[in-house]
């Protein structure tokens, strides 16, 4: 039997600051529940939509629906912009791509 030295190539491995991953860890997070996916491919496809226009299309409650953009917006995956007594979300740009390639991935 060889010794698992032999097996293992030792090599020194570079520190990660896993801190520079906080941010994407929440969105992740986030990313947990199917109705805020679904929030997601709505706004994807309409670019930014009023709070208001979600609760019929989800057919989820109205604070649900409010609960759900508000986890969002608050890691940054979503933007906000207010107009009158309407609030309007679409998605931050730094994340399209990622978000995109999410909604790929679930049609496969």
């Amino acid at each position: 039997m060889k010794d698992e030295a032999e097996y293992c190539s030792i090599r020194k491995i570079d520190e990660v600051d896993s801190e520079k991953y906080e941010d994407f860890s929440k969105i992740l997070g986030v990313l947990g529940n199917k109705g805020r996916i679904a929030i997601l491919e709505i706004i994807s496809k309409y670019n930014s939509v009023c709070s208001c226009e979600l609760q019929p299309a989800l057919g989820l409650p109205q604070p649900t629906v409010t609960a759900h953009l508000l986890k969002m917006y608050e890691v940054g995956l979503l933007k906000r912009r207010e107009e009158w007594k309407f609030s309007y979300y679409f998605i931050n740009p730094r994340y399209v791509d990622l978000v995109h390639q999410i909604l790929r991935t679930n049609s496969l």
